[in-house]
Protein backbone atom coordinates (compact mmCIF):
# COMPACT_ATOMS: atom_id res chain seq x y z
CA UNK A 1 0.00 0.00 0.00
CA UNK A 2 0.99 3.62 -1.05
CA UNK A 3 0.90 6.12 1.40
CA UNK A 4 -1.45 9.26 -0.38
CA UNK A 5 0.23 12.04 1.73
CA UNK A 6 3.97 10.85 2.04
CA UNK A 7 4.19 8.14 -0.88
CA UNK A 8 5.70 5.59 1.34
CA UNK A 9 4.86 2.16 0.41
CA UNK A 10 4.35 -0.32 3.22
CA UNK A 11 4.08 -4.14 3.17
CA UNK A 12 1.41 -4.66 5.81
CA UNK A 13 -1.14 -7.28 4.61
CA UNK A 14 -4.10 -6.25 6.88
CA UNK A 15 -4.39 -2.68 7.07
CA UNK A 16 -5.84 -2.08 11.17
CA UNK A 17 -8.62 0.75 11.70
CA UNK A 18 -5.64 2.53 13.92
CA UNK A 19 -2.73 1.85 11.62
CA UNK A 20 -0.40 4.38 10.93
CA UNK A 21 1.83 5.32 7.83
CA UNK A 22 5.64 4.67 9.20
CA UNK A 23 6.75 7.70 6.69
CA UNK A 24 4.44 10.75 8.03
CA UNK A 25 2.17 9.08 10.79
CA UNK A 26 -1.41 9.73 8.91
CA UNK A 27 -4.05 6.88 9.25
CA UNK A 28 -3.95 3.96 6.65
CA UNK A 29 -7.09 3.05 7.84
CA UNK A 30 -9.09 5.99 6.41
CA UNK A 31 -11.18 7.01 3.23
CA UNK A 32 -8.37 8.86 1.18
CA UNK A 33 -6.25 5.58 1.30
CA UNK A 34 -9.40 3.37 -0.04
CA UNK A 35 -9.84 2.46 -3.58
CA UNK A 36 -13.83 2.83 -3.46
CA UNK A 37 -12.81 6.54 -2.45
CA UNK A 38 -13.28 9.04 -4.98
CA UNK A 39 -11.48 12.33 -4.62
CA UNK A 40 -13.01 14.33 -7.24
CA UNK A 41 -16.67 13.72 -6.11
CA UNK A 42 -15.11 13.89 -2.10
CA UNK A 43 -16.94 10.84 -1.42
CA UNK A 44 -16.98 7.08 -1.47
CA UNK A 45 -17.97 5.35 -4.36
CA UNK A 46 -19.52 2.68 -2.32
CA UNK A 47 -23.97 2.76 -1.67
CA UNK A 48 -23.72 0.80 1.19
CA UNK A 49 -21.26 2.94 3.54
CA UNK A 50 -22.36 5.23 5.67
CA UNK A 51 -20.61 8.67 5.39
CA UNK A 52 -17.57 9.64 7.03
CA UNK A 53 -16.94 13.15 8.53
CA UNK A 54 -13.19 12.64 8.79
CA UNK A 55 -12.04 11.77 4.83
CA UNK A 56 -8.21 11.39 6.53
CA UNK A 57 -8.90 9.85 10.09
CA UNK A 58 -9.25 6.59 10.77
CA UNK A 59 -12.45 5.12 10.55
CA UNK A 60 -14.05 1.43 11.29
CA UNK A 61 -15.67 1.05 7.61
CA UNK A 62 -15.45 -2.83 6.58
CA UNK A 63 -15.56 -2.12 3.04
CA UNK A 64 -11.82 -0.15 2.90
CA UNK A 65 -9.75 -1.66 0.51
CA UNK A 66 -6.08 -0.12 0.34
CA UNK A 67 -6.22 1.50 -2.74
CA UNK A 68 -2.67 3.49 -3.32
CA UNK A 69 -3.45 7.02 -4.59
CA UNK A 70 -6.90 7.60 -2.99
CA UNK A 71 -8.42 4.99 -5.32
CA UNK A 72 -6.83 6.38 -8.74
CA UNK A 73 -4.32 4.12 -9.57
CA UNK A 74 -3.98 3.58 -12.99
CA UNK A 75 -5.22 7.00 -13.57
CA UNK A 76 -4.13 7.67 -16.73
CA UNK A 77 -3.62 4.03 -18.06
CA UNK A 78 -6.51 4.23 -20.11
CA UNK A 79 -5.03 6.43 -22.42
CA UNK A 80 -1.84 4.72 -23.24
CA UNK A 81 -4.00 1.70 -22.98
CA UNK A 82 -5.98 2.73 -26.11
CA UNK A 83 -2.89 4.56 -27.86
CA UNK A 84 -1.54 1.15 -27.43
CA UNK A 85 -4.45 -0.94 -28.92
CA UNK A 86 -5.07 1.57 -31.73
CA UNK A 87 -1.96 3.51 -32.47
CA UNK A 88 -0.94 7.31 -31.61
CA UNK A 89 -3.48 8.76 -34.36
CA UNK A 90 -2.73 11.91 -36.34
CA UNK A 91 0.35 10.50 -38.27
Amino acid sequence: MKCVHCGVVTDMVTIGFKAVCPGCGMYLHACVQCRLYDGLAGRCRSLTTEPVADREGCNFCEEFSPGGAGGDEGAGKSGSDFEALFGGGGE
